[in-house]
């Protein structure tokens, strides 16, 4: 007995030994990750804070946060802080932070704020020096094309995105009506589902701006910016693109961008939806769900148009901060984001369908890839050598707010057609 006990203490003793020599205790942890259980050994050690920040609904934070504490699991050395929100005033706290440099050490970011905040290339880490952490050997050179600016590796495409339309089949099929592919067919079906109080389609306010943009290009051949953002329109042009909104507004073939929101598309109110490619579950999925056809039908377009005028464009991207202090930890876990099977399996398609192979192998091994962002995901492949790379100005939130105030001043009778043209060009060029 007495040569037990002391067997007992001696082991206890290594043990304690073993703990303080390397900081703190030990021990085993399991978790179900994928299709079984990892075993995954974790030490307390001196840990390495690093922090993300991300905007998206309750299902992305969720995921999210599930990811993280996979990720520390996986890297006991490094504690990812965070910090979360919905879209709307996120972007102007991202400023506040960006002028501060108190920015996350990674970051979801918008396409168009590498030319807001990094028109030169420094305004975010260079990524092409962490490519001993960070693993790109299966994405393409045209995919980092679009994180990249002045040379520099700015950020990490997640997916491609464009404005897509979805319809609920069993409306139009009560009408006796096709899926609409021009735009006359809109206004064709305005005719018949107004008097029932119905739209053929409804979008927010990006995707109506979007839609003007492509009719007038598709309508006229020109552009209102030039391939390196810079503004080219004129007060003529204006004219044509607010004319057609009041159209649209008048014959019921959208409503007001006041007036709709996703469960319009859910409850009814509009028969389609137009949204972006990653957003497909959020107008879509509750349809589906209570056993309506929602289908995905090709871009609008006008006969004989003159250009696509539909882009396409990353659905977010992930960056690194220019001034963090662990550049090496940051890029591990940014790698994590993108490449590691278990957070592609967590995040599925919220986010659109991932451009990394190696996430999307993960999701075609468990068979996630039956989705409606996939079914949008094979648009934009469909549609990619037909549209052009997004201008980021085209979705700038100052374009669009300049473009919306003064068409309000048109639309409720407060100023002519020529002069709010007028202001809009002015305003644009003083801009740009």
């Amino acid at each position: 007995m007495r040569k037990i006990a002391w067997k007992k203490l001696l082991a206890c003793t290594l043990i304690s030994a073993l703990a303080l020599s390397t900081g703190g205790c030990s021990f085993w942890h399991q978790r179900v990750l994928g299709e079984g259980t990892q075993t995954i050994y974790r030490q307390d050690t001196e840990q390495t804070a690093i922090s993300y920040a991300w905007w998206g609904n309750d299902a992305r934070h969720q995921y999210t946060l599930t990811g993280i504490q996979v990720f520390e699991e996986k890297n006991p050395d490094i504690r990812v802080n965070h910090t979360y929100g919905v879209w709307d005033g996120y972007e102007t706290r991202n400023q506040v932070f960006m002028k501060s440099h108190t920015n996350a050490d990674v970051m979801q970011i918008n396409y168009s704020w590498l030319h807001t905040y990094s028109p030169d290339g420094t305004g975010y880490y260079n990524l092409n020096y962490l490519t001993d952490v960070l693993d790109l050997s299966r994405y393409t050179e045209a995919d980092l094309a679009l994180g990249t600016v002045n040379g520099h590796l700015n950020a990490i495409p997640i997916a491609y995105n464009m404005s897509v339309f979805f319809y609920n089949k069993d409306v139009y099929d009560r009408y006796g009506l096709d899926i609409p592919e021009t735009w006359d067919d809109l206004f064709q079906a305005a005719e018949q589902m107004s008097k029932d109080g119905i739209y053929p389609i409804g979008m927010v306010k990006k995707h109506l701006f979007l839609g003007l943009v492509a009719h007038f290009e598709q309508t006229t051949g020109r552009v209102l910016f030039t391939a390196d953002g810079s503004y080219c329109g004129t007060a003529e042009d204006w004219v044509e693109i607010l004319d057609f909104y009041k159209q649209l507004l008048e014959k019921k073939v959208i409503p007001r961008v006041e007036d709709f929101d996703a469960t319009d598309f859910e409850n009814g109110t509009t028969a389609g939806a137009g949204c972006w490619a990653s957003d497909a579950t959020r107008y879509c999925a509750e349809l589906s769900k209570y056993g309506f056809n929602v289908v995905i039908g090709n871009n609008i377009m006008e006969p004989g148009a003159l250009r696509s005028g539909w882009y396409t464009k990353p659905a977010t991207l992930y960056a690194i901060s220019a001034t963090t202090q662990h550049p090496k930890e940051a890029a591990r876990f940014l790698n994590f984001l993108i490449n590691d099977a278990d957070m592609a399996r967590l995040q599925g398609t919220e986010k659109g369908v991932p451009i990394s192979e190696r996430a999307l192998d993960a999701l075609k091994s468990s068979r996630q890839l039956d989705s409606l962002e996939y079914a949008a995901a094979q648009e934009i492949r469909e549609m990619q050598d037909e549209n052009a790379i997004m201008i980021p100005q085209l979705e700038s939130s100052t374009v669009m707010d300049a473009f919306k105030n003064t068409a309000d001043k048109y639309l409720y009778g407060k100023e002519s057609l020529e002069a709010c043209a007028a202001e809009i060009n002015a305003q644009l060029q003083g801009n740009s």
